[in-house]
């Protein structure tokens, strides 16, 4: 084999085992973890074997905020955890854990030697070229950790400050180490590479943890408020009290019922809680809407005389328009029915109203005139 030859050999092994040493423009990657989904990378130390790749992994931890970085692979790996001049740290092809500006365990007598193709690949001046640390991060805090000169895989857990939704890591050297064959604890520095990747990591969080207690609590208020308005509205189908004790005794539970189950600020980043308050406020009002009157005999059906109540007659068509609007947005097919129902109850209360006056005053009809286009508008909008 002639010397060019050879040379030719060297140069293209030197290349393939410092792959990007000097590294040319950084990747930037845009990831996104949740507690339930990790994000998983896969890279290449050198391009002519399988088994020079590594898997970096990202794992979000929502109980605890934490992010966690791993690399891992077949063969054992090494990596700077702080910047190291080359010049400081190796002498001849030899790597000295010693001086290292950091404390890294290391086997007692263990070997730790350059190949010489990427003692070749670094380049000059050697001694001034720095080897980086391996992991820079941003709106990160690492948790404290110990720091080996063999490594099964590399991990780093970092707190994330803020619990905020965006946070950046990239990745710099790392080397593969490999046993020396019949030297016991010996290794060499095969290959390495600055990946210099930068991922962009968007943290999803689940907005309703923690929030358990808080959702099921809600669920059951608007189980208990839904059983209260169903028993309420059957006591009076019709809108109707057979006498002025009962009428009393409807105003009286309406009354217990508004003061015990309030309407609640259903605002909440949890969907499963805001949907739970916004169905409670629903019956809220719908408690609030439900109206009766004294029933009357046949023979008083008709005109008694009395002028309009034109604000009650206001009032029920406000209710009837607010129903109405309420069954436009709900989703919820039951309430959708009651919904139905209360506008009926309310229109057949103001017929039997206007029934029992006259209509004469232009403050009366202009009330009537507002109350039948309610209706009108009832009747087109929520067909059945």
């Amino acid at each position: 084999m002639n010397k060019i030859h050879l040379h030719s050999i060297l140069l293209t092994l030197a290349v393939l085992c410092l792959g990007a040493m000097s590294a040319g423009a950084q990747a930037v990657k845009t990831i996104s973890v949740s507690n339930d989904r990790s994000y998983t990378d896969h890279v290449s130390l050198a391009q002519d074997s399988r088994d020079m790749d590594v898997m970096i992994k990202f794992m979000f931890d929502e109980g605890k905020n934490t992010l966690t970085v791993s690399v891992v692979s077949y063969r054992s790996l090494f990596v700077f955890r702080e910047d190291a001049r080359y010049g400081s740290v190796v002498r001849c092809t030899r790597l000295r854990p010693e001086q290292l500006p950091y404390v890294a365990e290391s086997p007692d007598g263990a070997r730790f030697t350059l190949s010489k193709a990427l003692k070749k690949a670094v380049p000059p001046p050697r001694k001034q070229y720095i080897f980086k640390r391996w992991i820079e991060y941003e709106g990160l805090q690492p948790a404290p950790s110990q720091y080996k000169m063999v490594n099964d895989y590399i991990e780093q857990s970092f707190d994330i400050l803020g619990k905020r939704n965006a946070v950046t890591v990239t990745l710099r050297d790392l080397f593969l180490l490999d046993p020396v064959e019949n030297k016991p604890d010996s290794y060499i520095l095969s290959r390495g590479r600055d990946l210099n990747t930068k991922y962009q990591i968007a943290i999803v969080r689940n907005p309703c943890l923690g929030l358990e207690e808080e959702v099921a609590a809600a669920q059951k208020l608007c189980q208990d408020i839904q059983k209260a308005y169903n028993g309420f509205r059957k006591n009076y189908p019709n809108g109707e009290a057979a006498s002025a004790e009962a009428l009393k005794d409807f105003n009286n539970t309406k009354k217990v019922l508004l003061t015990q189950y309030p309407a609640k600020d259903a605002q909440s980043p949890c969907p499963d809680l805001r949907d739970a308050l916004q169905q409670y406020n629903h019956y809220v009002d719908s408690i609030g809407m439900l109206n009766c009157i004294l029933r009357q005999n046949d023979e008083a059906a008709w005109d008694d005389g009395k002028p309009l109540d034109t604000k009650l007659l206001y009032t029920q068509t406000r209710q009837l328009d607010k129903a109405v609007a309420r069954w436009l947005v709900s989703k919820d097919e039951l309430e959708r029915k009651d919904l139905v129902t209360q506008c009926q109850d309310i229109i057949q209360d103001v017929t039997a109203m206007i029934r029992q006056h006259q209509v004469t005053t232009a403050e009366e009809k202009q009330a009537v005139q507002a109350y039948n286009q309610a209706e009108q508008y009832f009747r087109k909008t929520c067909k059945q």
